[in-house]
């Protein structure tokens, strides 16, 4: 996560406050990041550069807003020379601390957990092993809690987070578990 994501979050919550104020769960595949995921309400999307692990990489975000908390999923994509599990993981390290910074926080917990791979039609093609944390922070002076889950894959890392002040355990717990990335079929 770097400063210019930190700066283009607020944006996309401000997309994403024309939704539906109640949890109206569905399904969306983005083309860009390539994801399955289930949204509260409709999802707004935006593309833009970001500096993590001091790579200059484009990243695409989608999502919405319920009852004052933001679900997004992100990807950023990794240069083909550099998209190798190393970089890969270094990349998630920074989405992951970059997204505790946010939120002036400390990690609660973090655990390993298994994010599908799906195809285009959603046919399983297999799993990747990812991390699911809880962070407690602030935000302008109010409490603000965060759960996320980073997997990558492939040429591209990627995050689902749901955070907000009164963070609903259930609703970001359905939302990061509902995470699938698509891969090609094969």
């Amino acid at each position: 996560m770097s400063v210019l994501f930190k700066h283009s979050l607020p944006a996309l919550v401000a997309l994403m406050a024309g939704c539906a104020p109640a949890y109206n769960w569905r399904e969306v595949r983005p083309a860009d990041p390539a994801v399955a995921v289930m949204l509260p309400g409709k999802p707004s999307s935006l593309t833009q550069r970001v500096r993590l692990d001091g790579l200059d990489l484009p990243m695409s975000m989608t999502g919405a807003q319920a009852e004052g908390i933001a679900f997004t999923v992100a990807c950023a994509a990794l240069p083909a020379a550099q998209a190798d599990a190393a970089t890969r993981e270094r990349v998630l390290a920074a989405m992951r601390s970059g997204m505790t910074r946010n939120i002036a926080g400390t990690e609660e917990r973090a655990e390993p957990v298994e994010v599908s791979l799906v195809d285009a039609a959603g046919v399983a093609r297999g799993r990747a092993t990812g991390l699911r944390v809880v962070v407690n922070g602030t935000v302008k002076a109010r409490p603000t809690r965060l759960l996320a889950v980073f997997v990558g894959e492939g040429a591209r890392a990627c995050q689902a987070v749901a955070v907000g002040e009164a963070l609903p355990d259930e609703q970001a717990r359905q939302f990061t578990d509902s995470l699938r990335l698509i891969v090609a079929a094969g």
